[in-house]
């Protein structure tokens, strides 16, 4: 009714002005009733506009109407009037039906100068047809879309043919045909979008059209959604002439699932394309070589494979058969493999060698497969190239076989040749031997001349011993400075005589750098099967002997049962030392250390010992050695740490903890550190670290930065023992040092050797003009501790202060002060 009512707005409005302008005019100016005839023209106008059934109801209207216009005017009802009036009414009456009818009469000429056509049945099947033809020849979705308006806009039912496609939220015109434009776009409020695109219903709606004429005209659409591979990828839109009839939705739902059916299989032919693209990309891209065999003739070989072989183009290859790219060794076996595959049969892994263009060897894996290819049977071959990986595999072969350094064998191929050698041995009745060997003091030449001179000595002596050896005696880096060489037959003579040569090589100097160097040795000797019927007997024994001759100082030493007890016991104290610290079964004793101007215990160094199961008591100097030697001081140095910042609230004050050079190699002892006070919720200027003098050493400053890391965070480090070893005053300017701690030798001097005197005076001196606090350590009585306080000695510790004592002890003497 809306539509309706704004269609004809213009022509109600003109005959309603016309009526009340005319009536009016004439009703105020002209008395005379004949003169109301000129309102007819505005009931003529509205009847027109009306149509046949608002100009009936017009015209019974006019007959108030006729009342209303003489009383506006004034007059004077009498007979006349009356009869005017009723002529009047009869007259608006007959010109509005007049009216009415002329427009309704226009209206149906116009309809049938453009009736609604009606197709038949072969109509709609030959565009069916001619549409499915279309979408079965191509396989692009807008070739497919436009195929089927294109062929739409030819039903005759239809003003306008269009499909659609989502965009954002809503529909987007992709292609359209017919006498009237479809909107480009649909909103997300749009009913078709509601329905058809996100509930993939049909929807059958209705919207007014203006006519050729001057009538509204309502249109059906009908819009279908488009359902590929589950989702609607395309809503098709058509708008009918007039009314949509079941046969035209009918119609529209064959069509809308053929072009569904269509897009699917177009979305599947482009999957499947770019698929093909993608494996075509990695099949080119491969770093392995893929090859496609017929069996006995080279069909493909992809770039990788082309470079491989050394070729330029696949031209080059094409065509030629097998037998031209594979070792003739290799041949027959890879013809089997190959008829295995086409008969259907799995393959394995296999290495290959293969000839290249340049005739090149090269070696790789194969593996093959059964493909389809045409229709036909083919081999597809993926080969890797492993000529790279045999490289590294020898080369970890040799580094888990040899010592980097000296390239000897070591220790693990030791046991592989003696295990050969042991078991040929039993056969021949032959006796093996081993001897053990390793540098005295080598320790003395890693910490003066550093490690890259300890390391060129190791160097020069393999190549010594390699040198007056037999050839089939096996010559092993065990380790650090140990050797061991494994003689296949040798009696106790021959055995002792090899053992000679090797000590006659240590007579000349070995040139490391600009420095000549004598080094000894100590060599143990154990015999099979007198002295071990295995090897890890045999190795025990010739160890215990090496060290038999160290203690002896005698070179050589044949293995001695009766003095296999003090080895035996230090092998023991070893991993009793390893179990200990594992286990935190450690004693630590606190000295206390004095505040020399306030005369007040400010300071503690925590003094470890090991409470040994058997021999009792042990002082450092009975086990550190040890722990240095078999690499566990650094755990040794971490737990007394951890043990001793537990004590640190009972103790109170600063605490001092010795660290051995070699801990400051240890990769986490600064995590360790800082865990330890977080732990304990320690305050790093209460954490005071001893480093010994051989830490200063050029080659193991490296190890300082932890140091200096944890000094940043308030931690102080003291120098211990100043001035018995390696200090020097580069030393002191380069390294993080706070305190230095003098020794006990020039301290026993006070009083009593002026020389000691006078270099405690400089030193005392010299820790002032470098800023850094003095400690005397052995302070044994009164007159030494006045002395110290004189010449500005910052701290002292000895037994006159107080000797080392358990905690409770210490925690004692602590209320006592």
């Amino acid at each position: 009714m809306t539509s309706w009512l704004a269609e004809r707005r213009l022509e109600i409005v003109g005959g309603l002005l016309l009526l009340g302008g005319y009536g009016l005019l004439l009703s105020g100016f002209y008395p005379s009733w004949s003169a109301h005839l000129l309102t007819l023209p505005g009931l003529a106008i509205l009847g027109w506009s009306l149509g046949l059934g608002g100009a009936a109801l017009l015209g019974l209207m006019s007959v108030p109407l006729q009342l209303v216009l003489p009383s506006l005017g004034q007059a004077v009802w009498d007979a006349g009037l009356y009869r005017a009036v009723y002529f009047l009414a009869g007259a608006g009456l007959l010109t509005s039906l007049v009216a009415g009818l002329a427009r309704h009469y226009h209206d149906r000429r116009l309809e049938d100068a453009d009736p609604e056509p009606r197709p038949d049945r072969n109509t709609e099947l030959t565009l069916f047809s001619r549409m499915h033809d279309g979408l079965a020849q191509d396989l692009e979705p807008l070739s497919l879309v436009r195929a089927v308006v294109d062929t739409l806009h030819e039903y005759p039912r239809f003003a306008s043919i269009g499909v659609y496609q989502p965009e954002d939220a809503g529909l987007r015109l992709v292609y359209a045909q017919g006498r009237q434009a479809l909107p480009t776009y649909l909103g997300a409020n749009h009913e078709i979008v509601l329905r058809a695109a996100h509930r993939a219903e049909v929807v059958v709606t209705r919207s007014p059209e203006r006519s050729r004429g001057l009538s509204l005209v309502e249109r059906g659409w009908v819009a279908l959604p488009l359902v590929a591979r589950g989702r609607v990828e395309g809503v098709l839109v058509a708008v009918a002439l007039r009314e949509v009839h079941p046969r035209d939705v009918r119609f529209l739902e064959g069509v809308a699932g053929q072009l569904s059916l269509a897009l699917d299989r177009a979305q599947a032919y482009e999957a499947l394309r770019e698929q093909e693209a993608l494996y075509r990309t990695l099949l080119e891209t491969l770093p392995d070589a893929v090859a496609l065999l017929d069996g006995s003739t080279l069909l493909y070989l992809n770039p990788a494979g082309l470079r491989s072989l050394g070729y330029a183009r696949l031209e080059e290859v094409v065509g030629k058969p097998v037998a031209h790219f594979v070792h003739p060794d290799y041949l027959p076996r890879v013809a089997e493999r190959i008829q295995r595959i086409l008969a259907g049969q799995g393959d394995q892994l296999e290495e290959i060698r293969l000839i290249a263009g340049d005739g090149r060897e090269l070696e790789v894996e194969a593996l093959g497969a059964l493909v389809q290819f045409d229709g036909q049977k083919r081999v597809m071959i993926s080969i890797r190239d492993i000529a790279e990986r045999k490289r590294q595999q020898a080369r970890i072969e040799y580094l888990a076989y040899h010592d980097p350094l000296t390239g000897l064998p070591n220790r693990r191929k030791l046991w592989v040749e003696a295990e050969k050698i042991f078991v040929t041995d039993r056969r021949k009745r032959e006796t093996p031997a081993l001897i053990y060997l390793d540098l005295d003091n080598f320790k003395v030449v890693n910490d003066t001349l550093g490690h890259s001179a300890g390391d060129e000595l190791l160097r020069q002596l393999a190549q010594r011993i390699r040198e007056v050896l037999r050839q089939d005696d096996l010559l092993v880096r065990m380790g650090g400075d140990e050797f061991a060489v494994l003689l296949p037959s040798a009696d106790r003579d021959s055995a002792l005589a090899a053992a000679r040569r090797i000590r006659k090589v240590f007579e000349h100097p070995f040139a490391l750098g600009d420095q000549l160097i004598y080094a000894q040795t100590s060599i143990g000797l154990a015999l099979y099967p007198e002295h071990g019927q295995t090897l890890d007997a045999l190795a025990r024994a010739a160890d215990v002997a090496m060290y038999q001759a160290k203690q002896a100082r005698m070179g050589i030493a044949v293995y001695d049962p009766s003095q296999d007890m003090n080895s035996l016991e230090r092998l023991e104290t070893i991993q009793e030392l390893r179990k200990a610290i594992q286990g935190g079964r450690f004693l630590i004793q606190y000295q206390p250390i004095l505040d020399i101007q306030s005369r007040t215990v400010s300071k503690w160094e925590a003094l470890v010992r090991w409470e040994h199961p058997t021999r009792g008591l042990l002082h450092p100097a009975e086990f550190v050695p040890l722990a240095e030697e078999a690499g566990l001081v650094g755990e040794l140095d971490l737990a007394v740490l951890k043990q001793a910042v537990r004590h640190q609230k009972q103790l109170g004050g600063e605490l001092a903890i010795n660290f051995s050079a070699f801990t400051l190699a240890h990769p986490h002892w600064v995590r360790e550190v800082v865990r330890a006070m977080v732990e304990e919720n320690l305050q790093p200027g209460f954490l005071w670290l001893e480093i010994t003098e051989s830490a200063l050493l050029p080659e193991r400053q490296k190890w300082l930065g932890g140091l200096v890391a944890l000094r940043g965070l308030g931690i102080q480090v003291a120098l211990d023992d100043f001035g018995m070893g390696y200090s020097s005053l580069a030393h002191l300017k380069q390294v993080p040092v706070d305190l230095i701690k003098i020794d006990r030798s020039f301290v026993e001097g006070i009083g009593r050797d002026p020389a000691s005197e006078e270099i405690l005076r400089a030193v005392l001196h010299l820790a002032q003009a470098f800023g850094l606090k003095t400690l005397a350590e052995g302070v044994e009585s009164e007159g030494q501790l006045d002395w110290l306080t004189r010449h500005g000695c910052h701290y002292a510790q000895g037994y006159h202060i107080g000797p080392p004592m358990p905690l409770e002890e210490a925690f004692g003497m602590r209320r006592l002060a």
